[in-house]
């Protein structure tokens, strides 16, 4: 050892000073969730309101009639027609009771030429989120992660709330797609239809 080289216990000893000195300045930190919603997500219009874990397929198919299975088993698919265009609303059911609910644009060839019907303009609430909006009116409660590259939807904002999450998707600033799921810890333990 060199005599310009401090010995190692010294060095070590002012590194454990300089530590205990920057600790004590800066506050603790503590993980920041993203916020989430105070009150349950529905998909909402003024004839049905689609909860996850409560609406039942009875009370849907009561409203909506009898659905077609698209994009594959076990979701059952509504053509709407919203501000002059056609839209899906496809929904899951987990025994009777609606696991997941979203509305979107159908965006690929093999869409179904399914008859769009007037069923009212259904919007996610609270919020008031519908297809068509700015995604840069979405309350403070939804937070960006990021898209997949190559994915249907450049930008995803996400939320969770007592009993499930949402999600709202679009591409150049508009909403094109909105979804709620229940939460798979206090879905009913039912097997799939």
């Amino acid at each position: 050892m060199s005599e310009r080289e401090p010995p190692d216990f010294a060095m070590r000893r002012a590194v454990e000073v300089l530590a205990s000195i920057y600790e004590r300045k800066c506050p603790p930190r503590e993980p920041t969730l993203p916020p989430r919603a105070d009150a349950p997500i529905v998909l909402f219009n003024e004839r049905l309101a689609l909860v996850v874990g409560k609406s039942t397929r009875r009370d849907v198919e009561r409203e909506l009639g009898i659905a077609y299975r698209y994009p594959s088993a076990g979701w059952h698919t509504y053509c709407l027609r919203i501000a002059g265009e056609r839209a899906f609303l496809s929904l899951f059911f987990s025994d009777t009771c609606l696991s997941a609910a979203e509305l979107y644009r159908p965006r690929t060839a093999q869409a179904p030429p399914l008859e769009a019907r007037d069923c009212g303009f259904y919007r996610l609430v609270p919020g008031e989120i519908g297809l068509g909006m700015q995604l840069l009116a979405l309350p403070e409660y939804f937070t960006e992660i990021p898209a997949p590259p190559g994915g249907s939807y450049a930008q995803i904002f996400a939320t969770g709330f007592p009993g499930g999450s949402a999600l709202v998707m679009g591409n150049d600033g508009t909403i094109e797609r909105i979804a709620v799921y229940v939460d798979s810890s206090t879905a009913p333990s039912a097997q799939i239809e």
